[in-house]
């Protein structure tokens, strides 16, 4: 094991201390696994917290949770790396929430006490920094090996629902199946999800889909496991058909599932603003959650609502699905701008087709580039075209023409949104009185300029004509 020299240091003087330095958590699957580590969680033996903090102090140790024991070294101080240093505790619930407990700091517990507590065997081994030697109490290198996510101790493992939720997103990162006698124990937990603060539900989310490979892996747990009963946005859509013809993938759960996975190769392998990763993310997964609520069934057919060739059409779908993917984040999020920007996705995604299909002006894509960003619409395009089994976004011969025309007109139009020439103050020095009707003088004005006018004089021409 390669361990840098500054991780070392703080080895040395946790040794000298009289302590163990023990690496835990995710880090040790990467040793295992001959990759460096990103993050360096270590478990410290036989010193107190208090001891820990003094004996960091120059490196900027902050508390973090000082009821559980944590303490963040300065990442500046420490070569760049980010370590977090813990002392051995014990979980007691004392409620059903995920942060119902009473912690007890123990430094003086074995290794295989203080590892009982987490929640899956792959996570519940630990490396000794000083020796390389793999600790490894509960046969977590066995399941590792074989994919298997299995549950360290199933008394203590029900007593956290968030664990149902961290293995959907594990297991689309770091395994293949869920151990049946775990499986049976997240499906026996699914009443206890209204207990989860909806930040931690979140949390699990964007590591799905932020992290994995083929984050449909995550989404199909939450189906099998009965958890997705507390996502009805994405629940109604197994089972909404769609035309064969169009999609012969299947259902509109099927075509999100491979929609997502596209795009989790778009994300490692493409230029996203960094802004814009988590948006496109949940926006893929979500393009269509209007669909159900928009599709022709023939039952509707049948009753004469609509025609037969409406048959599995849902106009509209697009703009329907806005409020009802703002509703989905709500339940786990605050942030306005991830909310804001996923719900323009949803909503805008149609909008590349249309107008490639009618041949729109440039105006139009003007229009909608001031809207939404081009480039990440022109990915969304990519990604749901590549909604199949059947095709693959990185088949380098793979052809989009939808998508094509959106990169072009986002390296015409450039990244920022299009201004307007025409602005308030030009209108007073024309010696127009500010009113309510300066803003639909201004629109006017604008309407003009996207069309192509860019003349300052004749703009505001335009605007006195409006008034």
């Amino acid at each position: 094991m390669n361990v840098p020299s500054e991780i070392k240091s703080i080895v040395t003087r946790v040794e000298q201390a009289g302590g163990n330095a023990m690496l835990v958590g995710g880090a040790v699957i990467d040793v295992i696994c001959e990759r460096q580590p990103k993050d360096w969680d270590i478990e410290v033996f036989g010193l107190s917290f208090e001891r820990l903090e003094s004996i960091f102090e120059d490196k900027g140790a902050k508390m973090v949770g000082r009821e559980f024991g944590i303490l963040k070294l300065s990442a500046e101080k420490c070569g760049g790396f980010d370590v977090d240093l813990n002392v051995p505790r014990r979980d007691n619930h004392i409620g059903v929430g995920h942060s119902d407990l009473r912690v007890d700091l123990d430094p003086t517990m074995t290794f295989k006490e203080a590892c009982r507590r987490r929640d899956f065997t792959i996570n519940a081994m630990a490396c000794d920094l000083s020796t390389g030697e793999i600790v490894d109490p509960f046969g977590g290198m066995s399941d590792l090996a074989s994919g298997i996510l299995r549950a360290t101790d199933e008394t203590l493992f029900v007593q956290d629902p968030l664990r149902a939720l961290r293995a959907m997103q594990l297991l689309a990162r770091k395994a293949k199946v869920v151990d049946p006698s775990t499986m049976n124990l997240i499906k026996g937990m699914v009443d206890s999800f209204p207990h989860l603060a909806k930040e931690r539900v979140h949390e699990e989310f964007r590591k799905l889909l932020l992290k994995s490979d083929t984050p449909s892996v995550g989404l199909e747990f939450l189906r099998d496991s009965g958890w997705i009963v507390h996502f009805p946005e994405l629940q109604d859509l197994i089972g909404c058909e769609q035309h064969p013809e169009w999609h012969p993938e299947g259902d509109v759960w099927v075509h999100s599932l491979h929609t997502v996975d596209s795009a989790a190769w778009v994300r490692d392998n493409a230029d996203l603003p960094s802004e814009w990763v988590e948006p496109f993310m949940f926006g893929t997964l979500c393009h269509d959650v209007g669909k159900p609520s928009t599709t022709v069934t023939p039952q509707m057919v049948s009753e004469d609502l609509f025609p037969k060739e409406r048959l599995f059409t849902a106009w509209g779908h697009d703009r329907a699905g806005m409020p009802i993917v703002e509703t989905f984040l709500r339940r786990m999020t605050n942030s306005k701008k991830l909310i804001e920007k996923t719900a323009s996705i949803v909503g805008e995604h149609m909008q590349p087709f249309n107008l490639w299909q009618g041949e729109a002006r440039k105006a139009g894509w003007k229009r909608l580039h001031n809207r939404v960003r081009l480039d990440v619409l022109g990915w969304m395009c990519k990604c749901d075209s590549c909604g199949s089994p059947f095709v693959s976004i990185g088949d380098p011969d793979l052809e989009h023409e939808t998508s094509k025309v959106c990169f072009d007109h986002f390296s015409e139009f450039g990244v920022d949104p299009i201004k307007p020439i025409l602005m308030g103050r030009h209108l007073v020095e024309a010696g127009i009185k500010p009113g309510p009707h300066f803003k639909d003088a201004l629109a006017a004005a604008f309407d003009a300029q996207m069309e192509g006018e860019s003349d300052l004089d004749k703009l505001l021409a335009v605007a006195w004509k409006s008034l």
